[in-house]
């Protein structure tokens, strides 16, 4: 009988699911017939045929172009059913060689395992070898039969008619072993409470694929079947089912996710290789380059008069060039790698070239130190030595402390002939100084000491030049004119004389010398510039001079030299050049080393992303449901530990989500997600399951108290409005909290029972909290199960409206009616709205509801105005769901129009709920319908949220009185002055004042003294049905 109903039920569900065929064309009827009692797969809860495969087959077979017919029966007949023709698909089975020539499969969805179980007492070893010696137990007719009987070669064994007998007989003992399919049996371990009296023996044995089956007489099936699991898995809707039931990830998530890793490391490695071919091309190349540079620049210090002579911080010797050799004496191939402390035997100028040396290790640098190589040598040429710090390129390259020594000989020897010659002038000096009558005498012999000086500057290459101060007259050596192409007199013509012919550049340098001299600064009068020649090319120049002045400092003569330097120069410009394009190099390396610490950053980069995208939720910021997963199994595969776990979920998100926008429900997701964080801290680890779902695991509790504590602690938090751009929300959270290891010992079951206690939570009102305990699943399923019937009242015409007389206390006169909603199920009985209507809203079907009830009532309503001429109002209930829809106000004018009723003849009520959502845009829509002559009362009152400041913002016309307040009146005082206030208050505001659930004369008395407008209740009468108002019009008045 239970089967026929079930199949009644059935049938009738999808006559109303899939209505009008004729309206959108033949549909392709599915013969669907699942085997009963594999749970979780297909097995029969609260008279319904539901699971894994039902609900796989549902989601393929949705669209309209198909019919499917659903039926049940043994596995046996189910199969010969599907061999023979007679049913389309027999669901989700395992694909054996045998099948495979009786039927057609769809690809595989998965792979099915094979388990040994034992009772927990059972303690013997047991192998596949040793599986003959035991009493086994078996589906009969499933493919584990076929499994033990082949593959494992076990002729003797006992078959039961479905697996959950089987597992029975091993849990009284009558077998030793179950030799069956892993997922179904470890789903009903769970399910009958028998974790840890059933242990698994062997597992993940004989791998097979399991497809969904498919009569040979439909192979048109197969192509379609096999595209819409495409689309399902791409999509995430079959991943999102499979957890839902096996609460864990399936094999194509599984294999999606590792192929991805697989291709990110693959990728990886391809750039790293190409990378490094790449850095080993460009250093070879960098190699060539700096090797071509090197030998220029020993072939430049080899041919430019320079000794070099380095060693490395310990001392020893890395560098001695060719130069240095000829002029020491010394090897450069015996001397490398030996410390200069240990040379032995070195004299003159050696000595000090290698004590300079020495204190350059110690950091004591000297520079244009002149010495004679070799001392005591006529041969011997000057140099000026100067000591140096070369820094490595890298951490890697030692320091290197270099000796520089430049050929200065040609220079030396000038500068003593103009010694020389400096020492005549300041004998002739002395001699003017002895008398100032011998001037003119001595003035002339040194005009014929400046001539020798002349001669013998020039033999030497050098340039003489002279000033007379007094005339500013300018004399040079002939040899300078024929250079520089200029005549004397074309030079005297010039303003400021030969200083007009220096370069812009130097001419600063070049005047700030002189004038330093000439005010006695400086001895000598020395500096370095370029000249140009007539042609208007430019020759460097190094000026020496000096003044010659008289007793009286007066300033006679400003005389010196003029040496060609162009050469030296040019030298010292390609050294320069060279240097610049070394530290070019360098930087060129640097950048190359700099970028390839960025791709190998990047790398490490993608490897976080990664791992980010596996265990991160990306909106949130927290750990994932995989995360929570992963961190719970390893801290239940320790012993002797205990944790909690708090299920929070934000009441209506759905709702304020698909009303505001996503980006708005995403703002609220990552701020309640800071609130709670900010809440858990360190002890704890939050996580976000999807949706408005958080979780909330500690570890290591000594205290279930401070748990309840902190669950407080969040309901108070969220008790603060979250600001949202400008606009402020209220959003509440009810909490489910569940024990390890008292609640459960896996992932699965603390989860599961977490889910079920905030369920509960949000049952008792919202905005709380529950502790799970295991009747809760009664009461759960219960909700379920309304919820079910719940879809199907609609369509069955399920529901009815009963109306409550409203009487106006001073006539006595009915004023009008409260639509009331009733449900009388087929299946459940009469259902109380205190039951159905918070399911209704939670699962949205308040939306579709709501909408029935204004319809119906309005058109009653215009049905009586028409019968009897009055224009009684009608107040109908509606939820802050319904008014967050954005086409509410379109929805309730429509109906006015649909059933011609007057707009004041409408009262819409609504409750104190509504201070805890979008307040500013419901009071928008309110005060819409009311311009529309539209009625609002707000029902309930003084009993949740309101507040003055809120209340004078509705545009409300009627106070509603809780019927909490009427009851105590004639007991308690504080109720009768309360009501009392609500009554001034209303009146106050202008409002009419009605009160609820009058059921005593007294109460009437009262409530008639206190100046209330209206009243309601049993006193007058119950709720009735459309056919029972004509009775209560007939009374003339009621009081």
């Amino acid at each position: 009988m239970k089967r026929c109903a079930f199949l009644l039920l059935l049938s009738i569900l999808l006559i109303f699911t899939f209505p009008a065929a004729a309206a959108h064309g033949q549909r392709q009827e599915i013969k669907y017939q699942a085997e009963l009692n594999y749970p979780p797969y297909k097995y029969i809860q609260n008279g319904y045929l539901t699971g894994f495969d039902v609900d796989l087959i549902s989601m393929i077979f949705d669209k309209q172009g198909y019919l499917v017919h659903y039926s049940t029966g043994d596995w046996g007949d189910v199969y010969e059913r599907l061999i023979d023709g007679e049913i389309d698909t027999a669901g989700l089975m395992v694909v054996t060689d045998e099948r495979k020539q009786k039927a057609l499969f769809s690809v595989p969805v998965f792979k099915s395992k094979i388990s040994v179980y034992a009772r927990q007492s059972f303690k013997e070893e047991v192998t596949l070898n040793t599986l003959g010696l035991y009493k086994i137990a078996v589906g009969k007719n499933q493919y584990t039969e076929a499994m033990l009987r082949d593959k494992a070669n076990i002729k003797q064994y006992i078959t039961y008619p479905t697996i959950p007998a089987a597992l029975d007989a091993l849990k009284k003992g009558e077998v030793d072993l179950l030799f069956e399919n892993q997922g179904v049996v470890d789903y009903l371990i769970v399910d009958q409470g028998l974790t840890g009296t059933i242990v698994h023996k062997l597992s993940d044995l004989y791998p097979v694929n399991v497809a969904i089956g498919v009569s040979k007489s439909k192979p048109d099936l197969v192509p379609y079947l096999n595209s819409r699991l495409e689309r399902l898995q791409e999509s995430g809707a079959f991943e999102e089912l499979y957890q839902q039931y096996f609460f864990s990830h399936s094999d194509s998530y599984r294999n999606k996710i590792f192929t991805q890793v697989v291709a990110g490391v693959i990728i990886a490695l391809c750039l790293l290789v190409f990378g490094a071919f790449l850095l080993k091309m460009y250093i070879n190349r960098l190699r060539r380059v700096i090797h071509a540079e090197q030998q220029f620049f020993e072939d430049v210090i080899e041919n430019t008069g320079m000794m070099i002579w380095a060693v490395h911080s310990d001392k020893k010797i890395v560098r001695f060039n060719y130069y240095a050799e000829r002029l020491t004496g010394l090897c450069e191939r015996e001397m490398l790698g030996v410390s200069i402390e240990d040379l032995g035997g070195l004299e003159g100028s050696v000595a000090t070239l290698r004590d300079l040396l020495l204190r350059a290790v110690e950091l004591e640098y000297v520079s244009d130190v002149e010495l004679k190589l070799p001392e005591g040598d006529p041969e011997g040429r000057y140099f000026t030595i100067r000591t140096t710090l070369i820094k490595g390129l890298d951490r890697q390259a030692e320091d290197i402390f270099v000796l520089v020594g430049l050929d200065i000989d040609i220079r030396k020897q000038n500068e003593l002939k103009l010694q020389l010659s400096y020492e005549e002038l300041e004998s002739t000096y002395e001699e003017l100084a002895a008398t100032e009558e011998e001037l003119q005498d001595q003035f002339d012999k040194l005009r014929i000491s400046e001539r020798r000086f002349r001669l013998a500057s020039e033999g030497s290459g050098a340039y003489m030049w002279e000033l007379d101060w007094e005339s500013g007259y300018y004399r040079l050596s002939d040899r300078w004119f024929e250079v520089m192409g200029y005549t004397e007199e074309e030079i005297n013509s010039y303003e400021g004389g030969v200083l007009s012919i220096i370069h812009p550049e130097e001419q600063a340098s070049s005047n700030k010398a002189r004038q330093e001299h000439l005010a006695g600064l400086t001895p000598i009068y020395e500096t370095e510039y370029r000249m140009r020649t007539k042609a208007g090319n430019y020759i460097w120049f190094e000026v020496r001079g000096k003044a010659i002045v008289d007793p009286r400092d007066k300033i006679l003569l400003f005389l010196g030299s003029l040496i060609d330097i162009s050469n030296r120069k040019q030298v010292e410009l390609k050294l320069n050049n060279s240097y610049q394009e070394l530290e070019a190099t360098y930087e060129q390396l640097t950048a190359t080393q700099q970028e390839l610490m960025g791709q190998y950053e990047l790398l490490l980069e993608n490897q976080k992303n990664m791992h980010r995208l596996a265990y991160i939720d990306s909106l949130s910021d927290l750990p994932n449901r995989a995360s929570l997963l992963e961190a719970m199994e390893k801290y239940f595969r320790k012993p002797g530990g205990s944790a909690a776990l708090l299920f929070v979920d934000t009441d209506n998100f759905k709702y304020i989500n698909d009303t505001l926008g996503h980006k708005f429900g995403d703002v609220l997701i990552r701020k309640a997600s800071e609130r709670l964080q900010s809440l858990v801290g360190e002890g704890g680890m939050l996580s976000r399951l999807g949706g408005d779902e958080f979780v909330i695991f500690l570890k290591d509790i000594q205290d279930k108290d401070a748990i309840f504590e902190l669950a407080e602690q969040i309901m108070q938090a969220f008790k603060r409005s979250f600001l949202i751009g400008e606009s402020k929300l209220y959003v509440t959270v009810s909490i489910g909290i569940s024990f390890y290891p008292e609640d459960g010992g896996t992932t699965e079951e603390m989860l599961k029972n977490a889910d079920v206690a905030m369920y509960r939570a949000k049952e008792e009102g919202k905005g709380r909290y529950a502790v799970y305990d295991k009747s809760m699943h009664k009461a759960f399923n219960e909700r379920m199960n309304i919820e079910k019937h719940l879809r199907s009242a609609m369509k069955n015409n399920e529901f009815e409206l009963h109306y409550q007389p409203q009487v106006d206390i001073r006539t006595g006169l009915i004023s009008g009616f409260e639509a009331l909603i009733r449900w009388n199920s087929p299946v459940l009985g009469f259902v109380s709205p205190l039951d159905f209507i918070k399911v209704a809203e939670d699962s949205r079907l308040i939306i579709y509801i709501g909408e029935w009830v204004l319809r119906e009532a309005c058109r009653f309503t215009k049905d009586v105005h028409d019968r009897v001429g009055i224009p009684y109002k009608i107040s109908v209930n509606i939820s802050v769901i319904q008014m967050l829809q954005d086409d509410f106000i379109d929805v309730v004018l429509n109906t006015l129009q649909e059933t011609g009723l007057q707009p004041e003849c409408l009262e819409l009520e609504i409750t104190e709920s509504i201070f805890m959502e979008s307040f500013e845009s419901m009071v928008t829509k309110l005060e819409y319908l009311k311009s529309c002559g539209i009625l609002i009362a707000l029902d309930d009152f003084g009993t949740g949220y309101s507040s003055l400041s809120y209340l004078q913002q509705l545009p409300i016309s009627t106070l509603k009185i809780d019927k909490a307040f009427i009851d105590s009146l004639s007991d308690s005082t504080y109720s009768q002055s309360f009501v009392q206030i609500i009554v001034q208050l209303g009146h106050k505001m202008g409002l009419e004042v009605v009160a609820e659930g009058i059921e005593e004369e007294a109460q009437l008395a009262f409530l008639k003294d206190s100046g209330c407008d209206k009243v309601q209740g049993y006193l007058i009468s119950r709720p009735v049905p459309g056919r029972g108002v004509g009775k209560l019009l007939e009374v003339e008045r009621y009081f």
